[in-house]
Parts: C-alpha cells; sequence; structure tokens
C-alpha cells in the first residue's frame, strides 16, 4: 500500500522482474545456461579423474539425466538446482502482481501504463518459453496471489496464449530505448517480435497440423525486424563488443558488469573452454568440444572467419583448445570472473530464424536472403542453390553462428534432427523422445504443495 505510489516505484518494480528470472541464470552455485543449452548436445571433452567437473558435464553431454545428484562433479556446481524450477515461478508471480498494480496506478498515463505492461509480459512470455522447453507442460499462472494448485499445462497451449497476448502488445514498445544504457538489456519491440518468433517455431515443432500458421507469423515477425533498420550485424572482428553487450546487434540480454557487483562464473562457457594467456589458470581449459564436433559444425576445408576469431586450436581434440567468443575477463587472476552479458537474442539469429521459417513456407528468396547476410559477416561461402540443401544449410547455420549461447540442443528438438544420429551427437530414438528425454528433470519437491504435478517420468528411477 506505501510502494505503488509513483512512476519510480513503477520503473524499480519492472526492473525487478528481470532480476528474479537473471538470479535464476547468473546462479553462481549451477551453470544453467551452458549446462542446458550446449553441454547437451555432446561433444564435449575434458578432465575426467576423481571428482572432476569435466566427468559429471561430459554425462550431461550423453543426456544421463537420470541422477542429477550423482554426477562426480564438485558441490560447487549443484546440477540438482537446475531440477527445481520454483525460483522461475517466483518470477511469474512478481510479473502477475506487477502487472496488476500497474493497471491500478493514477501515476501513469495510458501510453505508460501500455509501455510498462508490455515490457512485462514480455518478462513473463519468456520466462514460460524457457521453462517450457527445459521441463515440457507446467503449470500456468496469469492472476496475481494465485496458488491454486494446478495441473501442467500443455506448453503448446500455453504457447498459443503467449503468442496472442504478444501480439496485442508487440508495438507499445518503441524500436530503440530512450535511454542507451537500456540498449538490448530492456524489452523493445525487437524483442517483442523475436520472442513470438521463437515461440511460433517451438509450437510449429510439436503442433504440426498448424505448422503453416505457426510459420507464417514467425517469418513475417523476423521480416519486421530486419526491415525495421534498428540492428545490424557488427564485424566479426569485433567479437568481445558484440558479447560485452548493448550494441546494435543485441536484441535481448542480461547485463553482467563487475562495476555494478554483478558477474558471473558459470552464465557462459568461456569460464571452462579458456586457458593462459586469456586467465591465469595454466595451459588447459577444463572443457573443449571435440574433434567430431568441431568438423561437423565447422568442415575444415570451409572458409569460416568464426572458426578462426572464436577458437583457438579448434581441431586439437585435448584441453589446450580454447573457446573466445565470451573472454570479456574483468579478473584473470582470481577468480577467473568474466563478464560478457548473457546474449539472449541477437540479430544473427533473428536472421537465421526467418530463414528456416521462410525456407518452410517455399519462399525460398527471402530465406536465402537472410542466409547469407550471416554467411557474408562470417566470409562464408555463399549459398548457392542445388548445391546444399537449403533448410539443413540454415539448421548449420545456427549451429555455427549461436554455439555457446544455449540454443543448440533447442533446435535439435524443435526441429525433430535429435532424432537422427546422422545429426546429432547426442540423439534420442523415438520411444525416449515420447517418453520425454528431451526434458530436464522435475524436483520432487514441486509436488509439495502441489499434489496436482506429475514429474517428468522419463527421469523418476
Amino acid at each position: 500500500s506505501s510502494f505503488w505510489q509513483t512512476r519510480e516505484d513503477v520503473e524499480s518494480a519492472v526492473i525487478n522482474c528481470y532480476g528474479f528470472v537473471f538470479e535464476k541464470f547468473n546462479d553462481f552455485n549451477s551453470p544453467v545456461i551452458p549446462a542446458v543449452g550446449d553441454m547437451r548436445c555432446g561433444g564435449i571433452g575434458g578432465a575426467v579423474g576423481a571428482g572432476q567437473l569435466g566427468l559429471g558435464f561430459k554425462t550431461i553431454s550423453n543426456n544421463d539425466l537420470s541422477n542429477t545428484t550423482d554426477l562426480n562433479v564438485p558441490e560447487r556446481y549443484n546440477l540438482v538446482d537446475i531440477d527445481d524450477w520454483a525460483p522461475y515461478f517466483e518470477s511469474i508471480a512478481n510479473c502477475n502482481i506487477t502487472l496488476s498494480e500497474i493497471e491500478k496506478m493514477e501515476a501513469l498515463t495510458d501510453t505508460e501504463k501500455r509501455r510498462y505492461e508490455a515490457e512485462v509480459k514480455f518478462v513473463r512470455a519468456f520466462t514460460y518459453f524457457y521453462i517450457c522447453r527445459l521441463y515440457g507442460d507446467v503449470p500456468f499462472y496469469t492472476q496475481p496471489y494465485d496458488k491454486t494448485p494446478r495441473p501442467r499445462t500443455s506448453f503448446v497451449t500455453i504457447f498459443n496464449t503467449l503468442i496472442a497476448e504478444l501480439n496485442e502488445v508487440k508495438d507499445d514498445l518503441p524500436w530503440t530505448p530512450s535511454n542507451t544504457s537500456d540498449l538490448g538489456v530492456r524489452a523493445n519491440r525487437g524483442s517483442v517480435y523475436t520472442l513470438i518468433a521463437h515461440l511460433n517455431m517451438w509450437a510449429a515443432g510439436f503442433d504440426k497440423a498448424n505448422q503453416n500458421k505457426y510459420w507464417q507469423d514467425a517469418a513475417q515477425k523476423c521480416l519486421a525486424v530486419k526491415n525495421s533498420g534498428e540492428f545490424e550485424l557488427l564485424p566479426l572482428e569485433e567479437t568481445k563488443r558484440i558479447f560485452k553487450g548493448k550494441t546494435k546487434e543485441s536484441i535481448f540480454e542480461f547485463e553482467l558488469n563487475r562495476n555494478y557487483g554483478n558477474t558471473s562464473r558459470y552464465v557462459n562457457l568461456g569460464q571452462w573452454m579458456t586457458h593462459s594467456p586469456i586467465v591465469n589458470y595454466g595451459a588447459n581449459s577444463d572443457l573443449y568440444f571435440t574433434r567430431e564436433l568441431m568438423e561437423r559444425i565447422y568442415p575444415p576445408n570451409l572458409p569460416d572467419k568464426r572458426k578462426d576469431i572464436w577458437f583457438y586450436l579448434p581441431y586439437v581434440n585435448n584441453q589446450t583448445f580454447m573457446f573466445l567468443k565470451q573472454i570479456n575477463v574483468a579478473d584473470p587472476v582470481g577468480d577467473w570472473i568474466f563478464e560478457d552479458n548473457l546474449m539472449i537474442f541477437r540479430y544473427a539469429d533473428v536472421l537465421l530464424l526467418g530463414a528456416e521459417a521462410f525456407a518452410n513456407l517455399n519462399n525460398t528468396t527471402e530465406a536465402i536472403g537472410m542466409l547469407n547476410m550471416v554467411r557474408t559477416r562470417a566470409g562464408a561461402n555463399l549459398y548457392t542453390p542445388g548445391v546444399e540443401n537449403l533448410n539443413d544449410a540454415i539448421f548449420w547455420e545456427r549451429q555455427k553462428e549461436l554455439i555457446g549461447e544455449g540454443h543448440r540442443w533447442y533446435d535439435f528438438v524443435r526441429t525433430g534432427r535429435v532424432l537422427d544420429p546422422n545429426e546429432a551427437l547426442t540423439y534420442l530414438t523415438q520411444d525416449q523422445f515420447d517418453r520425454g528425454a528431451w526434458t530436464w528433470p522435475i524436483d520432487p519437491k514441486a509436488r509439495v504443495n502441489n499434489p496436482e504435478i506429475v514429474l517428468n517420468l522419463y527421469w523418476v528411477r
């Protein structure tokens, strides 16, 4: 009753909405984004001695999550924390309360209300998007102070609801924030359009009867971002600036900055895949991408500046390898503190997602145009019809461009390529997929206050 009085109160509450979900991502105890998005895809090598983290993360790399409490990793990595979905629902509850209070605020104009509501609805939708890809179906809450024990709702149903909601508010935010310090780290129109596109592309992978509808909406949203003229691909030589964040390539990211007391050990793969002279950690990285994976993603005989700029000894197949995509190091001596922003959506991601949607709709002109924008920046061979399969070319371009950013496992799952042993190093059989092997385990404590919850039974032993 004393807080919701001024515009400053609302601003503080809205920023806090981002903080709830980011706190989970930037958990100093557990590497959420690297573990679930990239390590799970296979191709991870590293130390395997007693108690070494390489053994545990290579277990994840084989998609063996049957007992995340016993992966032979040091306690500080607490991989079992990823099983706990409660922090995400705290974020959702906070968004629901904030939306309710904004609606009652007399200190805001109608335009300000719509802008703040759109921003909070983006954060809530993003949180649902993330946890549905991680756990599958989840309980769906949209009202404040709702403590009703609800069963898990189909994520396709949730995504369709979110797509409709975001389409209603998508133009209530500007393309570019008035405060340049908010670039990328506060939702803008491009962020909302991009999230809608991702929701559509994920839904299309599971609701095949309605794929065309999803592809059409995704394609138009990605094209709108491209045609806005507000975003650009920066030169790859400026990789450190791209991943430090707040550039014209950023669509949405979470900020890491030591000056604000906000840094990370475990958000990005750079923590485990660098060594001296990047950090004072001897001549070996803890983990590396195997030669098998690197040769599959970056064929050695093809030109590509990404393999030259983002990797040191890309095909060495041992711990002298380094991944140099995320190496903004705030403290290279002490705790090897990194402050690359956590990149959620980049312009290159939007272009390749749009290319995929257009290719699925047989609009090859738009698809090839978007694909070649990314290839041109990478110094790679342009796509030539008849030489490569377009859908394959776009998929593997996403693998090249977004490696280490938490997209890889989800791209394999939503496209069904996780079922193909010729494409996925960590592949699933159709039976495993149908029984939920693509999901992450859910902590049994989710049932303590909600007996309606059924756990992901594939992982229950």
